[in-house]
């Protein structure tokens, strides 16, 4: 027997508060489970800071993982992670390397401050001219500080130094006459974050090739018919600060690196390509902007003398002898603004 009809009849009006109500706790619903999302730590990929194996790939991946972190150490580079958490991953900071070049130095400065670039927190001064005091710390019409952080002494490893005051885990290395344009950084530095966190992301590559005869490695600055790349200069990369961290450790190997690179006064970009290759087991990545990045090429410099390919030649040959293998990684990849390529 069928309930009356007046029972089954529910007024217009009733429906429509019923849906309100619906809408309004679903509403309270989305609300409170994002904000308990937000309390969650955030993850990275899963083998975005793998060291000893990968957690993901073929058993020849996992294979050459485990040759290629040969002589890293694994509870040092663990332990950047935790001891760099709480910096900000919202932002970078450049740091700048300069020597006797007040002019070159001043106008990549006033390149960078004279237009606003929001991801931007600080800039700091790499001051290895020992003998001649620098300009005093200053703050740009932006609000961008500026920080001139005096070398003991002049070496090549200072610009690779994990800065205590550092407030950003991202670190523009730079040289002071190469610089991305200003209206490129924030997605150069977006690009870092989503693609580059975990390996040296930069603007000019460098190749690495073995000859079959001699099994030397000859270094070189990757002709228009390179395929690959497996190096980019640190005169202008972006990089987690705990690389610089491991790359300054008392790690035996690490200490052996820093004395050679001051011996030869050379190749400490080539050393920290090593480093970040070995300990992630990823080659790489070159990024540019909508305009190509800017490389004056001084008249004056390492890169200027007699035999410089040979020299960075004999450093990488020296290297692969010190890590015991070649842990540098060939790759295609290419990223710039709107173009992806490898």
């Amino acid at each position: 027997m069928s309930p009356p009809s007046c029972l089954l009849r529910i007024p217009n009006a009733l429906r429509h508060k019923a849906r309100i109500a619906l809408l309004v706790v679903a509403c309270f619903a989305t609300v409170i489970s994002l904000y308990l999302l937000s309390l969650q730590p955030l993850r990275r990929p899963s083998d975005s800071w793998a060291f000893a194996k990968l957690r993901e790939g073929s058993e020849q991946e996992l294979s050459q993982c485990s040759q290629l972190q040969r002589g890293a150490t694994g509870d040092i580079w663990n332990g950047t992670e935790t001891k760099y958490q709480d910096l900000s991953d919202d932002k970078f900071t450049i740091a700048i390397q300069t020597y006797k070049r007040p002019d070159r130095l001043n106008k990549t400065l006033h390149l960078y401050l004279d237009k606003q670039i929001p991801s931007l927190e600080e800039i700091v001064i790499i001051w290895n001219d020992v003998d001649e005091t620098p300009p005093e710390d200053f703050v740009s019409g932006y609000n961008v500080p500026v920080r001139y952080r005096v070398s003991s002494r002049n070496s090549l490893n200072e610009k690779l130094k994990p800065d205590p005051d550092f407030r950003t885990k991202a670190i523009l290395l730079s040289d002071d006459d190469v610089h991305y344009q200003p209206t490129d950084l924030d997605f150069v530095f977006q690009t870092w974050k989503r693609h580059g966190m975990n390996r040296l992301t930069g603007a000019f590559a460098r190749c690495t090739t073995k000859n079959p005869k001699t099994g030397q490695w000859g270094y070189s600055l990757c002709n228009k018919d390179s395929v690959s790349y497996s190096m980019v200069l640190t005169g202008l990369t972006f990089v987690h600060i705990s690389f610089l961290d491991y790359y300054h450790s008392d790690v035996p190997l690490m200490a052996k690196i820093r004395e050679y690179v001051d011996a030869e006064f050379n190749c400490e970009d080539i050393a920290m390509n090593f480093v970040t290759s070995m300990l992630t087991c990823k080659g790489p990545l070159q990024v540019s902007g909508m305009k190509r990045p800017t490389n004056e090429m001084p008249k004056k410099g390492i890169s200027t003398k007699p035999g410089h390919l040979q020299s960075r030649s004999k450093c990488v040959n020296d290297f692969v002898e010190m890590f015991g293998h070649m842990p540098l990684l060939e790759t295609t990849e290419y990223i710039a603004r709107g173009l992806i390529r490898g």
